[in-house]
């Protein structure tokens, strides 16, 4: 799982980096022209550059077509401005083909109508890119006409301003050109950081992102260094053209992608969010998995001192009763009752009496064998079941346990002690033996060890000192 997640960040940065020298190309290109192509004549041409024109218009007309048609369907604002975007580009930019030829007679008039088409362009774009994400349009807003009416008009109003101001004074001036395509390359700046800034990792809008890098380049040198007619004019030309048609390009795959354009995610973007909502259902499973691990720990084990609790070892011990019974072999179990426990807990506190019975968890648990079962059975009372324990193995067991306690120093917390524990040990007989049986033999001998004077071990219905081990 590691491995993949490292192979899918490697081919992430290395598609970025593919993406980001894409998008660099056309500036290599300028700055090759400008810098090392020799002084050559002008390249006039009104024919290719007609039907250059006219590819470009007939394409954003398809393309504000499909978007449209998709818009109709899901009625994303996104998709409703990227729509008028290449419908006003359309109108705008048409009058820049229709007037080629009137270039000699009055080039105001056949320039403005570039930068003009790329600043309406831009401003749809830009109003797109911020729309995207919010509530779809209602049935009855997507069915209005209203607003394609107002915005094909205002594109033609924008036509007659841009003739207006053409065959204005203010013709012969740069002003105007410069002033338009800042306006638009601006926007194109502001397109950039906006995208820069959302990092999505939608293909549509990386290849959005690229295109508008490119009329950025575009409009720079139609800005800076191009001249009517001029090779560096032609190259921002076809540099412009190529991220129209990538911008046009990304559309009909994103809805090639998504069938009905329902939303403009792609593909890849549906199984981004997929594996983020399958990292967090993981997370959620795995969280819920420990809390139910914490819960069956809360059920099984005493709070205090961490052992099996009275109902999980008193389960446990049938289960290891019958095994034993079924396999005809050896089981003992041990009840330990610490001596004078009560006393601790007047003359100290029962916190210190609580540290008592931690620590003494700590030792059983210590001394006793791998596979031994240890629980708190109540108080003070604490049992010890040994599988395949025989007689001389329990009493070996319980009297180290014995010397272990009271051998050891007992913190109380502002002074120390020393406590000693008693011990019944019950042995598996017959098979009409259960744990009922074996605790109320533990019980008694455990009773009979505290009568004799306590610190003691007792297994058989006779007593037992830990001078004198006996065997049952």
């Amino acid at each position: 799982m590691q491995t993949n997640g490292s192979i899918h960040t490697a081919v992430r940065i290395y598609r970025g980096a593919l993406e980001l020298l894409f998008a660099l190309l056309p500036s290599i290109a300028i700055l090759y022209l400008h810098l090392f192509a020799a002084e050559a004549p002008p390249f006039k041409s009104f024919l290719i550059h007609e039907a250059a024109i006219l590819l470009s218009i007939v394409i954003s007309t398809f393309v504000a077509y499909i978007t449209w048609r998709c818009y109709l369907v899901s009625g994303e604002p996104f998709l409703r401005w990227l729509t008028l975007g290449f419908l006003g580009f359309s109108l705008v930019y048409l009058p820049h083909g229709l007037l080629t030829r009137l270039a000699d007679h009055n080039m105001a008039l056949f320039l403005l109508y570039g930068p003009a088409a790329r600043l309406v362009l831009m401003a749809c774009l830009l109003i797109a890119l911020v729309l995207r994400g919010h509530s779809n349009d209602s049935e009855a807003q997507r069915a209005r006409s209203g607003f394609w009416i107002k915005g094909i008009l205002l594109f033609l109003l924008i036509d007659l301003l841009v003739a207006a101001l053409a065959l204005s004074p203010y013709s012969t001036m740069s002003w105007p050109r410069i002033l338009l395509e800042s306006a638009a390359l601006t926007l194109m700046l502001t397109a950039i950081l906006s995208l820069l800034i959302r990092r999505s990792n939608s293909p549509l809008l990386r290849i959005y992102l690229i295109a508008v890098t490119t009329f950025a380049q575009s409009s720079l040198a139609f800005l800076i260094l191009a001249k009517a007619w001029d090779h560096q004019w032609w190259l921002a030309h076809t540099i412009f053209a190529a991220g129209f048609f990538l911008l046009s390009y990304g559309v009909v795959h994103a809805y090639l992608a998504s069938g009905s354009f329902i939303s403009v995610y792609s593909l890849e973007e549906i199984f981004t969010q997929l594996r983020q909502e399958k990292a967090r259902a993981e997370d959620a499973l795995s969280r819920l998995k420990q809390a139910n691990l914490d819960l069956r720990v809360i059920a099984t084990t005493d709070a205090l001192t961490g052992l099996s609790n009275r109902r999980h070892f008193s389960e446990q011990a049938e289960r290891l009763i019958e095994r034993a019974l079924f396999e005809h072999a050896p089981l003992a179990l041990l009840m330990l009752d610490l001596d004078h426990f009560k006393r601790i807990n007047d003359t100290f506190g029962h916190p210190a009496g609580d540290r008592v019975l931690r620590r003494f968890a700590e030792i059983l648990q210590r001394e006793v064998r791998p596979g031994d079962l240890c629980g708190r059975f109540g108080g003070e009372e604490f049992l010890v079941l040994l599988p395949d324990a025989n007689a001389a193995e329990s009493l070996s067991v319980a009297e180290r346990l014995r010397q272990s306690v009271a051998s050891e120093i007992m913190d109380l917390g502002e002074q120390e002690t020393r406590i000693t524990v008693s011990i019944g040990i019950a042995h598996l007989g017959s098979s009409a033996d259960n744990l009922h049986s074996l605790l109320r033999r533990a019980d008694r001998r455990l009773y009979a060890a505290k009568e004799a004077g306590r610190n003691r071990v007792h297994n058989r219905d006779s007593l037992l000192d830990h001078d004198s081990l006996e065997t049952e």
